[in-house]
């Protein structure tokens, strides 16, 4: 249509060249390779699941960056943003639960939504391929172990350059909160701060503030909150309002918030939050809870090195150090599967933005300095069977792979970027069928040939090889003589 605009590619959405879909599949085949020899079977699950599925315990960032609408069944949908949650879903599904412990793989495109600040660009994807395992029903810390130990093992055979592991704990976290007789959301809340404390984006006054606005402390926020605000539904089922209260969490990371229904403002979504609060928390143990873990919060290094410090910052509160034992034996499980002790590093204020973790968690990075990059990670997430109603509990963990980011970080294969095949052109019109039938020849023998068609001279056609990348020139008589040219 004349004048019409022309229609580009989405912000954030890739398109993926020959060489690039060539890397990445044999960058999984390698994976898949590996997992396969530990026991880790196949599966894939739908682009397209029901919403409550993410948002069951997903909860905070994740569940602000659905992509989710309503299908024409009038089912409410969402694309597959991670792998975890469906994984558990077929389990349950398929009653594979009686056998435990279950170990899957899997790789495909999950999406997230994001929203980039007015004027500047697209910078994170909204769509990616995750390459990753999950091992259900297996107890910490030997499958913690396997678990890292397997993520490692691929990022060793991918030649990954500086490959490391970063390993925090949730679970140490909520057992150091426990003796201060908070509840369940404000220790909730308190460890989806730790992220942003560790990040220097929030000081610990303006995480309290916020705590405060949120009716943690004072009970007076409701309504504060909820002034000049009408028509926020009060029966939304306990799943729903669970992911709205972690998406108000989200908020406080600096995520963008989208809920069920659409965008809401960070006002709306306080009030909803705020009218579902009973009762409050003692601000003095709040205090107290929060200065810790600001303290752990900024401790990141050497295991040994962390560790001690984490301890002594806790042995100055007069409670048990025991929960770093945990962390401890998860290290050690690691090393035994294999991880070089020096490649691994633990970060108490590690943050990985989904709220269903419930031990250990860990990233995984490549590189040094300013070219660091991250390469995905995993964790424990017991409880989330018996979120998605499996009628049982089991303890599970699993991570995945940014497969994209994995192959970027990879050393560049000289041997394919030089590219592979051969470009068969005839030398005139009378040799069609012989560079046809010597095409056909190489194709037998495994070999990439393209035809040529056109009649141009040699250096159109090695124009045209380097193009689409084949490696050489066959030119061929009509009598079937073959003359060869490197590109």
């Amino acid at each position: 249509m004349p004048g019409a605009k022309a229609i580009k590619r989405l912000p954030g959405l890739p398109d993926l060249s020959a060489a690039e879909i060539a890397a990445s599949e044999s960058t999984a085949s390698v994976c898949r390779e590996l997992f396969a020899r530990r026991g880790y079977r196949r599966i894939e699950t739908p682009l397209l699941e029901e919403t409550d599925l993410f948002l069951r315990k997903s909860g905070g960032e994740l569940a602000s960056r659905l992509y989710n609408f309503t299908e024409p069944g009038g089912y409410p949908v969402s694309l597959r943003p991670e792998y975890t949650a469906p994984v558990l879903r077929h389990a349950i599904e398929a009653g594979a639960l009686a056998t435990l412990p279950l170990r899957y793989q899997y790789c495909g495109p999950v999406f997230r939504h994001t929203v980039a600040a007015a004027g500047e660009p697209q910078s994170f994807p909204r769509q990616f391929i995750q390459l990753g395992a999950e091992l259900i029903g297996a107890r910490p810390s030997r499958a913690d172990g396997e678990v890292i130990g397997m993520a490692w093992e691929g990022l060793k055979a991918l030649h990954t350059p500086l490959p490391k592991v970063v390993i925090g704990h949730v679970g140490l976290l909520w057992d150091l909160l426990r003796p201060y007789g908070l509840s369940e959301r404000a220790r909730l809340f308190l460890i989806n701060s730790v992220g942003a404390l560790r990040r220097g984006g929030r000081s610990a006054s303006e995480v309290r503030q916020q705590a405060k606005e949120l009716g943690l402390l004072t009970g007076r926020a409701g309504a504060q909150a909820s002034r000049g605000v009408t028509g926020l539904s009060e029966d939304a089922d306990e799943a729903k309002a669970t992911a709205i209260i972690e998406s108000v969490l989200s908020h406080t990371l600096g995520q963008p918030m989208v809920d069920g229904a659409g965008s809401r403002t960070p006002d709306e979504i306080v009030a909803r939050l705020a009218k579902r609060l009973g009762s409050t928390d003692d601000p003095g143990k709040f205090d107290a809870a929060l200065d810790v873990l600001s303290s752990l919060a900024e401790i990141r290094g050497p295991v040994k090195l962390a560790l001690r410090e984490g301890s002594k910052i806790v042995r100055v509160t007069g409670w048990e150090t025991q929960p770093f034992d945990q962390l401890q034996a998860v290290v050690e499980a690691a090393v035994d599967e294999g991880v070089s002790e020096g490649s691994i590093s633990v970060d108490l204020g590690l943050a990985r933005g989904i709220a269903y973790y419930t031990g250990m968690v860990f990233d995984l990075a490549a590189g040094a300095g300013a070219r660091e990059v991250s390469l995905g990670g995993g964790g424990r997430y017991d409880g989330l069977l018996k979120a998605l109603d499996a009628g049982m509990d089991a303890p599970a963990l699993g991570f995945a792979y940014n497969l994209d980011a994995v192959v970027s970080a990879m050393p560049r294969n000289d041997a394919q970027s030089k590219g592979a095949g051969t470009l068969v052109a005839p030398e005139g019109p009378d040799a069609a069928a012989a560079a046809a039938k010597h095409a056909s020849r190489l194709r037998e023998r495994g070999e990439v040939a393209v035809l040529y068609m056109e009649a141009d001279g040699i250096r159109a056609r090695r124009s045209h090889a380097r193009g689409i990348g084949a490696r050489k020139v066959a030119t061929v008589t009509a009598s079937g003589h073959v003359t060869e040219v490197a590109v």
